[in-house]
């Protein structure tokens, strides 16, 4: 099993406090992650920056003119911050910057169980399912000790007042038993969160993922671009991800990312698959696991590398 990771007492709003790496920027209060600037009487919005580079993020960062939230240090070079229309016109004609995008909340979304228990030897041993959603009740039986509450993006204790992420964690768990859930809480109890919360889950992971890891992502991101740059950073990292779609859709993304209905089952077979092959490649993988929702079942085929594969069907 890999190792657990105990929650903090206390969460700062701002992600760079958790970031070991990374230099505080001295021009952000520890304690607050708040530029330390004088008060604005125009009204401010919550938007998401992508710069460059990281250099160009750090420097943005330092520069006492945002009312920087959260600041991102590996899944995305950027920050999340409140800006004024006059700001956010200056920001986007920055050469250092590549995109900013408005925050927003991103919901739940659906994910169906598999049709049928899988079969096979594989029981996803030694593989970490990083499930970014409202928190998992770790305490069910059903999970033994196999299910923790590894991050809360929300400044909570990481409880899932809502029940979908236990739900989901329940079925990846069925699907790969011996498997790792690791919760990632990034939706708040209304149901939705934030993008910019959500963003902090992932860079979380990217920071702390270990071994083969399978990300779950069930929420409605799909129009972010900031969210998609994350997600290809952890696909870069070796982290195989899931994301939710619609009913009756799977595809594959550019960045290698799967993304389907059944996504509790897409990675429990994943983790299944990286127990034989734990260095396997996430978008290899992902080819393989075929993204045509998959019968509930790994099948042995002798004529390809990794001679796992899904049955073609519905998951």
């Amino acid at each position: 099993m890999p190792r657990r990771l105990g929650l903090p007492s206390v969460y700062l709003a701002a992600a760079v406090a958790t970031a070991a790496a990374t230099a505080v920027p001295l021009a952000m209060t520890p304690a607050s992650g708040l530029t330390v600037r004088p008060a604005v009487t125009e009204p401010t919005r919550p938007y998401i920056v992508v710069a460059r580079g990281r250099a160009a993020a750090r420097d943005l960062v330092g520069e006492v003119r945002w009312r920087v939230r959260r600041y991102y240090t590996a899944a995305l070079p950027g920050f999340a911050t409140y800006l004024t229309a006059a700001e956010l016109a200056s920001l986007r004609a920055d050469p250092r910057v590549r995109a900013v995008e408005p925050d927003r909340q991103l919901h739940p979304m659906p994910a169906r169980r598999p049709a049928r228990p899988m079969t096979g030897p594989e029981t996803g041993a030694g593989t970490t399912i990083y499930l970014v959603d409202s928190g998992v009740d770790t305490g069910r039986a059903e999970f033994g000790d196999r299910a923790w509450r590894a991050y809360d993006a929300t400044g909570g204790n990481g409880r899932d007042c809502t029940g979908h992420g236990t739900q989901v964690a329940g079925r990846a768990h069925a699907a790969a038993p011996a498997a790792g859930i690791a919760s990632i809480r990034a939706l708040g109890c209304g149901g939705p969160g934030s993008l910019a919360d959500v963003l902090a889950g992932l860079d979380w992971i990217r920071r702390h993922a270990r071994g083969p890891s399978v990300a779950a992502l069930p929420v409605d991101g799909a129009r972010s671009p900031a969210l998609r740059e994350a997600v290809g950073s952890l696909v870069d990292a070796g982290v195989f991800v899931v994301g939710a779609a619609d009913a009756g859709e799977c595809r594959i993304g550019p960045g290698g990312a799967a993304y389907t209905a059944a996504l509790p089952g897409l990675a429990g077979a994943a983790a299944r698959l990286l127990e034989r092959t734990p260095d396997a490649n996430p978008a290899i993988l992902a080819s393989l696991l075929n993204c045509t929702f998959a019968r509930g079942a790994i099948r042995q085929n002798p004529s390809r590398a990794l001679n796992l594969l899904m049955h073609s069907g519905g998951l």
